[in-house]
């Protein structure tokens, strides 16, 4: 397989993954169709869209808008799958309870393919462009986390990267360790991918589990 068309096909599990947690989370506040709609396009675009414009680049999603296209339509179908769930469940407190919980659950793996993809095709961007490890990892944070911070602003939230989990730490590492492989140790750019797409997302989901967070500082 050419390294362009898995790159494609890395950008589009990453663009369903974005989008469908960007309509998640759409339906989490109770918001209309154009509103989760809007989530699951910005989720999903946005950070490709910021990390393009920092290297002074017509964004790929403006330019090859097959990314939008997905984005609308993973979030039709979340919401035709959300829509059916409920239909066929008499909602009482209890099932709502655990309707809200699949909702959160499933947005926050969704998240996580997301930022699995989005991270290594961010740092593979920067070094296409010939760029340095820190410049790297830098992209590899922007198009991982970007969306989501556009996301989590747009419904009032704290965007996640900011009080939960290792985040954008993640992201950071994954943009360092991919740069090292492929720059330093000459390393076959698809296998790697794969290879960290698999470790990101496997330490992302441990940390959920365990809910595993930065130290914070509280003032009592």
């Amino acid at each position: 397989m050419k390294f362009e068309t898995f790159l494609i096909i890395c950008n589009y599990v990453g663009t369903v993954a974005f989008a469908a947690s960007g309509a998640l989370k759409g339906i989490k506040h109770n918001l209309d169709i154009f509103g989760i709609t809007l989530l699951a396009i910005l989720t999903a675009c946005g950070g490709g869209i910021l990390r393009d414009i920092l290297v002074n680049q017509i964004p790929d999603a403006l330019v090859n808008p097959e990314a939008l296209y997905i984005a609308v339509i993973s979030s039709g179908i979340i919401c035709v799958f959300m829509n059916k769930i409920k239909k066929r469940i008499k909602i009482s407190w209890q099932k709502k309870i655990k309707l809200y919980r699949l909702v959160i659950i499933s947005n926050l793996i969704f998240d996580s393919v997301g930022l699995a993809a989005f991270t290594l095709i961010g740092a593979n961007k920067s070094i296409s462009m010939g760029l340095n490890i820190v410049t790297t990892a830098t992209l590899a944070v922007l198009t991982g986390v970007g969306g989501g911070i556009v996301r989590d602003l747009l419904v009032t939230e704290i965007p996640i990267v900011l009080k939960e989990d290792i985040y954008a730490v993640l992201a950071f590492g994954g943009g360092i360790v991919y740069h090292i492989f492929v720059i330093k140790f000459k390393f076959l750019r698809i296998p790697t991918m794969i290879v960290l797409f698999i470790i990101i997302l496997v330490i992302r989901l441990i940390v959920i589990k365990y809910k595993i967070n930065l130290p914070k500082t509280k003032i009592e």
